[in-house]
């Protein structure tokens, strides 16, 4: 695929875009009527005064968070886990800062960018080897009862597709999102979120599938959202959302389809206390609901069911907690000729804290995909799976001091499959990372949940 840029380098039409949202709504805050206070009276402004407030490093105005991270470096038994006919073992690595600056003004709007790049390395597999990056802008408009956010985001990065195919492919995602907030009461806010995501893979491995063909895409959503918060540490939500999703290739267009989904959920908000607070309370989220994926071309099939997915940690005795995570909902497929499989996911785990600086981590997660029996000529029923995984992944997390934390790494996958060119093949990853400084959770807030 021709046109890339290289790492976080935005395409002169999407710096257009981002100029044209935020001067939208610089002009919507310059024509406002009503008082603005500080911070205003809504969630999401008390939450972005914490996150602003929380940022480590000031310059004049601006205040920042920054880390250096050395990711996942190790050995790993086979890079590509069943996907070729032969295991292709490699040492490997990313390495990289993540930056995140802040620039208040007045309390009453704020910007906030994001910058991630990464280098990944291959010892062996030099093809594998990338340069990649993650970029987001955002700018915040803090009324009195409404809070109004719109951004953009640029990812360009080599990365595991799925679990369908598990090959390293480059992705670039240009996005658009915007939110309005209205605070009704001191426990309820309603809102209105949008989100375009155009999605433009390198297909570098033809000889497996045309990526770029088969899943290069538009997607977008609107989500109708109401919330609820009657404690400091609880909030539940009810969503409805309409979702979008156009193929860029005419030989993919079968898979044009839109989304109808209703569902309800609560966050649970963590505690403070550092290591000692990861095994205390609960913490994570839920949602769940009903959703209806209609394929525009009448000759392929629905979906319509459940979806929903969840991660909550829950101390059950003192310094151990119970995780608890799942995943259940339709994904669009890499491969000509099928438009979507149903990925199921879920697991659970413990987290003990073993000293005041050190944390032990274990999970054990189960993953299934299987495809509709409509339109698939090799006879893969919807009762029978196509790729069935299992990982058992375990952590030593060592907090060295409060800006250097160590993580000791192994990974044990089993996958099963009856499309791979391997019918089973086991993957193992024995490894650390080192994270210096502290690192951003990337976008500020998460304005509400979209179940793609």
């Amino acid at each position: 695929m021709q046109g890339h840029k290289v790492c976080g380098v935005f395409h002169h039409n999407n710096m257009s875009r981002v100029k044209l949202i935020v001067l939208h709504f610089i002009v919507l805050f310059l024509v406002a009527q009503g008082r603005l206070l500080a911070w205003g009276n809504t969630w999401m402004g008390t939450a972005l005064e914490q996150i602003v407030n929380s940022a480590r490093g000031r310059v004049g105005t601006v205040r920042y968070t920054a880390a250096m991270q050395v990711a996942n470096a190790g050995y790993d038994s086979d890079i590509y886990f069943g996907t070729l006919a032969n295991p292709v073992p490699d040492y490997t690595f990313a390495t990289g800062p993540d930056i995140h600056l802040f620039l208040p003004l007045k309390k009453k709007i704020v910007f906030d960018i994001f910058e991630s790049p990464r280098y990944v390395f291959y010892l062996d597999t030099k093809r594998e080897k990338a340069l990649n990056n993650t970029f987001a802008g955002q700018v915040h408009f803090v009324f009195d009862r409404f809070y109004v956010q719109a951004g953009a985001g640029l990812i360009n990065a080599k990365r595991k597709l799925s679990t369908e195919l598990n090959i390293n492919v480059r992705l670039e995602e240009n996005t658009l999102n915007g939110l309005i907030l209205c605070q009704v009461s001191k426990g309820a806010s309603l809102a209105l979120q949008y989100r375009r995501s155009a999605y433009n893979y390198e297909n570098q491995t033809p000889e497996i599938a045309d990526i770029g063909q088969n899943l290069n895409r538009t997607e977008s959503y609107i989500d109708f959202i109401a919330y609820l918060q009657k404690h400091a540490r609880t909030r539940f939500y009810l969503v409805g959302e309409y979702g979008s999703f156009m193929f860029a290739e005419a030989v993919s267009s079968f898979k044009n389809s839109r989304s109808y989904s209703a569902f309800g959920g609560v966050d649970f908000l963590p505690p403070p206390g550092g290591y000692e607070g990861e095994t205390s309370g609960i913490r994570g989220s839920i949602n769940i609901g009903y959703k209806r994926l209609n394929i525009i071309d009448p000759q392929n099939k629905d979906y319509s069911g459940l979806s929903g997915n969840a991660d909550v940690s829950l101390g059950i005795i003192k310094f151990t907690a119970l995780h608890i995570f799942a995943f259940k909902g339709p994904q669009f497929s890499a491969h000509s000729g099928r438009t979507y499989y149903f990925l199921t996911s879920y697991g659970a785990g413990l987290i003990r804290s073993l000293a005041r600086n050190v944390l032990f981590t274990y999970d054990f997660m189960y993953s299934r995909n299987t495809y509709p029996a409509a339109g698939l000529a090799d006879g893969v029923s919807s009762d029978e799976f196509a790729y069935r995984y299992t990982v058992h992944s375990l952590s030593l997390n060592f907090r060295l001091r409060k800006d250097l934390q160590l993580s000791l790494l192994t990974t044990l996958s089993r996958r099963n499959s009856q499309l791979a060119l391997r019918p089973i093949s086991g993957r193992s990853f024995i490894g650390f990372s080192l994270t210096y400084g502290y690192p951003s959770g990337g976008f500020s807030i998460p304005a509400g949940p979209i179940l793609g």
